[in-house]
């Protein structure tokens, strides 16, 4: 992050400044991996996009979660295609519920810490990248498999359960990396322009709005004064 210190004088070419470095976050190249996670409801993708200060997790019937870093802390923006509709929370929402995240968490769907618990096992070369190897078990017992990309700080594969699950097996868990890019910034976010915003903190007084009302039922969330 750049802090700039100017006076009126300078004015003109602080704007200028604001303006390349705009520019420059637009153009910046993003890092883009494309996933295909497996568990006891199926197979579907999961696609998580992630710059310096934002990440976007895709995933199939889910809606877009985009979490941006600010002063303030993280905020959260849920968009929902069919709907048009986007749901905002700010750093004090997710506070207030309990739910405000750890940026580095945010950054893989993997938890990084996770390797501290597991066992070195040699390295791997998925898409013909360097990934080291970790195996180990859950405090359930459960096997855990883990290649992860040091240089990415990403997860190339990551199970939980056996190679070969039995069907229906609720405690199985696969996520397989199938591509990573990168691209420019302004290529790789969702498109925000067209969504309707509704900060979180003002759906539980808008009862007459189906959105809302769904919004609510579907997550549980009792409106807060």
């Amino acid at each position: 992050m750049c802090f700039v210190l100017a006076g009126p004088a300078w004015a003109g070419e602080e704007a200028a400044a604001a303006s390349a470095t705009s520019a420059a976050a637009t153009d910046a190249q993003v890092v883009v991996a494309h996933y295909s996670v497996r568990d006891a409801q199926g197979e579907r993708s999961l696609v998580l996009v992630r710059g310096a200060d934002r990440i976007e997790y895709r995933q199939q019937g889910e809606p877009v979660e985009l979490w941006r870093q600010t002063p303030d802390g993280i905020s959260r923006l849920e968009l929902f295609a069919a709907e048009k509709r986007s749901v905002a929370w700010a750093p004090g929402d997710l506070r207030t519920v309990g739910r405000m995240p750890q940026w580095e968490q945010l950054a893989s769907p993997i938890n990084p810490q996770l390797r501290d618990k597991l066992k070195r096992d040699g390295t791997a070369k998925p898409l013909g990248l360097s990934a080291e190897r970790y195996r180990g078990e859950s405090a359930e017992g459960r096997a855990i498999a883990l290649d992860w990309l040091a240089g990415e700080g990403l997860p190339a594969y990551y199970r939980t359960g056996p190679a070969k699950p039995k069907a229906g097996d609720a405690g199985f868990y696969e996520l397989k990396l199938v591509k990573l890019e990168r691209v420019p910034a302004a290529e790789a976010f969702t498109a925000t322009d067209g969504y309707r915003e509704t900060d979180y903190t003002d759906l539980g007084d808008m009862e007459l709005d189906p959105f809302a009302a769904n919004y609510l039922k579907r997550n549980g969330h009792a409106h807060e004064h």
